[in-house]
């Protein structure tokens, strides 16, 4: 099978997302207008690429405004589809989802939720605060041999709108609702320290999804309760066992375990020690993993699957960053988050942004502006689409591409199988071939045909 008959397979597969075939047509078109790309990022260029004139730019620029498909639906339908991958990475048989949430730099002042951000961070060349969107994110792991890959599910714009009330969800609520929407019981998600919260446990429990995450190193714990007394003293009975702080159980060096484990692309030598107390619940015990690196720095990690062993949990917990490794390839490869759509009836907003508040907009504005996020969401899923559609094939089809590629490296992948980036390159260079030569049977093809014809109808009538 070619490259380009299994990018249609996989596509063909996102059908029933799309209430039309109209609006399947132009997933098609912008998906390989997106891979066969050599220009900057826009609608434009993806037009240009499959060779549409500009006579479809409104018609492109309408399939993200369309009422015929939703990005839940789409992602919904494409996560269904990674799932049951043969590549999908499995935790005791399980699936296992990376979340994280990125924020994204935006100077439009007529962008709906564009609001002051900031950001903490040990890389100095990152401003302090950015103004942007904040997106929140759920990706499958998938692995081939050493290849190990975080396939975006979905990404969801989660802040910028003023609280209603205390009781509105806060942005851990929000990963935390993403997370049911998508994870299956039973499977494993894998977030970071911001996320660790009592609230986000419960919720996850009550779904059947086990969380491994990183806790605060001041973090205290209870003991679970002692059997209870044949004969009861007065009072209410105690619901929680003694306090302890977890950052003391590093005093007691013999009692950690040192091994050698494979870390982040390398082999490490630490030492832990695995604590089962309660945190969340009186009722439910989690298990925490207290980590002395070689050097030196300590972290503690929380699983509330009581069955993993300490090695288990840290070397789930060492695939989390493999999010961070996706989202920088959809920013640096296919600019995904280069969108730009703006709300020309909107208030400029001030330069230091904050949460919006849709009371202040009439019923039409406010349409216009969850229409608007919309586009956004597209616009960013779209792409995220077409990354996982790169290292699917990447995993998939190694050989296939390191023949079709005609570069070179100084140096080999470690894992042999090409990165993203090489795979859109022996894409571009086959686009000409693609484009040309493709069998009629094939969807860009006959599509691109369809709206070739169409344009040359239209055109005749307005001029006849």
């Amino acid at each position: 099978m070619h490259t380009q008959e299994r990018i249609e397979e996989i596509l063909q597969s996102l059908r029933p997302a799309f209430s039309r075939e109209a609006a399947f047509e132009w997933l098609v078109i912008m998906v390989w207008g997106i891979l066969l790309c050599n220009r900057a990022p826009a609608i434009t260029s993806y037009l240009n690429a499959v060779g549409l004139s500009e006579f479809y730019y409104n018609h492109a620029l309408h399939w993200f405004h369309a009422k015929s498909w939703s990005v839940k639906t789409l992602s919904h339908r494409w996560h269904r589809w990674l799932s049951v991958h043969n590549n999908v990475k499995r935790l005791k048989d399980q699936l296992v989802y990376v979340g994280d949430g990125i924020k994204v730099p935006k100077e439009g002042r007529k962008m709906p939720l564009v609001k002051k951000l900031h950001q903490e961070s040990d890389n100095v060349t990152k401003p302090e605060w950015i103004r942007g969107h904040y997106f929140g994110a759920i990706s499958l792991l998938l692995q081939s041999g050493n290849s190990l890959l975080a396939v975006p599910v979905t990404f969801e714009i989660q802040d910028g709108i003023e609280k209603v009330d205390d009781n509105s969800p806060s942005l851990v609520d929000k990963m935390s609702g993403l997370c049911l929407d998508y994870i299956n019981a039973g499977s494993y998600v894998i977030l970071d320290a911001y996320f660790a919260s009592k609230a986000l446990i419960k919720e996850l429990r009550s779904h059947s999804i086990h969380l491994i995450t990183r806790v605060k190193i001041n973090t205290v714990a209870r003991d679970p309760l002692p059997p209870s007394p044949l004969k009861r003293g007065p009072g209410k009975p105690a619901k929680w066992g003694k306090r302890l702080e977890l950052r003391t159980l590093f005093n007691d060096s013999d009692s950690l375990t040192t091994e050698s484990l494979s870390l982040y692309g390398k082999k490490q030598s630490l030492s832990y020690r695995t604590v089962d107390s309660h945190w969340d619940s009186p009722e439910n015990l989690v298990r925490f993993v207290l980590v002395l690196w070689s050097d030196g720095k300590q972290i503690i990690l929380l699983s509330t699957d009581l069955n993993l062993s300490g090695p288990e949990i840290i070397m789930a917990y060492s695939w989390r960053f493999k999010i961070e490794v996706t989202f920088r390839t959809l920013i640096e490869i296919l600019s995904g988050f280069g969108y730009r759509f703006w709300m020309k009836n909107m208030v400029r907003s001030s330069r230091g942004p904050k949460n919006i508040n849709l009371k202040d907009y009439s019923e039409p504005e406010q349409f216009k502006i969850i229409e608007k996020i919309e586009a956004f969401e597209r616009f960013v899923n779209l792409n995220a689409l077409v990354l996982g559609i790169l290292q699917v094939l990447s995993l998939e089809m190694p050989e296939a591409i390191w023949k079709g590629f005609s570069g070179w490296f100084r140096t080999v992948y470690s894992s042999g199988y090409p990165s993203e980036q090489v795979v859109r390159l022996t894409l571009l260079q086959a686009g000409p071939s693609i484009l040309a030569k493709s069998p009629p049977s094939l969807l860009l093809t006959k599509f691109l045909h369809a709206k070739e014809s169409f344009m040359h109808t239209a055109i005749q009538r307005r001029t006849g």
